[in-house]
């Protein structure tokens, strides 16, 4: 198969460089490795939420950190990408979402400060418009709302947490649950069976008329596990608060995340139904490289091999669910040049035995130059027509500063440009 421009991926940063190739003129094609990491990571799209992974103060503005974080690390992927093309890459974001039917809020001059699952107060920059609403800088009380038999979200220790966590001054938080109409006790569901009931009018009303009666407080807005709709998330959401008579806000649950569901289903078929060609579960393994250039790269896909040759490769991996690289006992080798990424004496080292530090395996990636090509040991790129964007990036873990999302969009926008140049 021939192309003008491969992009390798099924994340986020994948999405974003296919539409900025796609909005420039370009006809890119897509290889969709596999399993995506949006339905683990993507409920809302973080630009940078603290200063260092060290840092326990929120920022309130994500750009002006950005440009600092710039300005101090001259070789994190942010510097590298160009806070230009975070700016430019989150205005064709927002263009699209809601160009695909989406409504999404935010802008890089403010973060909000919004409730986890936990009840921790989490940054982030924007979001789908049914999470606004849980914006810890507003002044109602915060009710939030859990199902008898529904495992994935407990609304008291949400309340408790955040009771103790968040300065609410005078705000009051607390819990109530309710049970679902037809739900017998002992059944066990989850988020996704939850979701598609929520598009059924009769049941929303009924669930509705339930949290109405058992909501006390005047005024208080009310925090539900996002479930309100599987795909059909607008509709579902504006209506519900009207049933309810209180502002409701979604809060984003263990994955496979709902939300991250309805954002990967949304953009992948707009992206098709726009023209955009796409090649499925066909995980890259070599790439043949001559005189400098990446000539193909091979594909197996449905137990055949398929190569594909393009003028320019974007490798948007985001991580090891994308297959971004292949791990042995001692080495770590990228999929596509088979180069050593990493080396240990045993595979422990890849990883801290706290779970609330930062993970070794998180920074494996490939060194790359100042436009994102992946480069050898002496500084010369592995293939001047290749180019890398997102986790795949080595040296940088994003998930300690809340920068994941921004990242990928950077990347994504200005390693799409580079594509575009060679």
């Amino acid at each position: 198969m021939k192309a003008d421009i491969a992009v390798v991926g099924s994340g986020l940063t994948a999405l974003v460089a296919t539409r900025t190739l796609q909005k420039a003129g370009r006809n890119p094609v897509l290889i969709w490795p596999g399993l995506s990491s949006l339905y683990f990571l993507y409920a809302s799209v973080d630009v940078l939420g603290y200063a260092s992974a060290s840092s326990v103060q929120p920022l309130e503005e994500p750009v002006t950190g950005v440009r600092q974080l710039i300005a101090e690390n001259p070789d994190h992927p942010y510097a590298r990408a160009g806070l230009a093309a975070l700016e430019d890459g989150s205005n064709l974001l927002l263009e699209w979402l809601r160009e695909a039917g989406f409504n999404w809020q935010g802008t890089l001059a403010r973060n909000l400060l919004l409730p986890t699952a936990l009840g921790t107060p989490k940054p982030s920059c924007l979001v789908p418009a049914s999470m606004v609403a849980g914006d810890l800088h507003r002044d109602e009380p915060i009710v939030f709302c859990g199902f008898e038999g529904y495992q994935d979200f407990i609304p008291e220790l949400a309340a408790a947490n955040l009771s103790h966590g968040w300065n609410g001054g005078s705000r009051t938080v607390s819990a109530v649950r309710v049970s679902l109409p037809g739900v017998k006790p002992d059944r066990l569901f989850t988020s996704i069976d939850l979701a598609r009931n929520f598009e059924d009018g009769a049941f929303r009303r009924e669930v509705a008329g339930r949290l109405r009666r058992a909501v006390k407080e005047d005024g208080a807005r009310l925090g539900l596990p996002a479930v309100l709709g599987l795909t059909h998330d607008n509709d579902v959401h504006a209506e519900f608060e009207k049933e309810t008579g209180h502002p409701v806000f979604e809060i984003p649950t263990v994955p496979p995340s709902v939300l991250g569901l309805r954002l990967f289903d949304r953009l992948r078929r707009h992206l098709q139904e726009t023209g955009v060609e796409m090649i499925w579960a066909a995980p890259a393994h070599d790439a043949e490289v001559a005189n400098g250039r990446c000539a193909r790269i091979h594909l197996k896909a449905a137990g055949r091999e398929q190569s594909v040759e393009a003028r320019a490769y974007l490798l948007a991996l985001e991580d090891v669910v994308d297959g971004a690289w292949r791990a042995g006992p001692h080495t770590v080798r990228d999929p596509f040049f088979h180069q050593v990424l990493a080396q240990h004496a045993t595979p422990a080292e890849r990883t801290d035995e706290s779970l609330f530090q930062p993970q070794p395996f998180a920074t494996i990636g490939y060194p790359v130059n100042d436009r994102l090509q992946p480069i050898e040991k002496d500084g010369h790129p592995l293939a001047t027509n290749v180019f890398v964007a997102g986790g795949g990036i080595a040296g940088y873990d994003p998930t300690g500063i809340k920068a994941r999302g921004g990242m990928a969009i950077a990347t994504g926008y200005r390693a799409a440009q580079e594509a575009m140049a060679a």
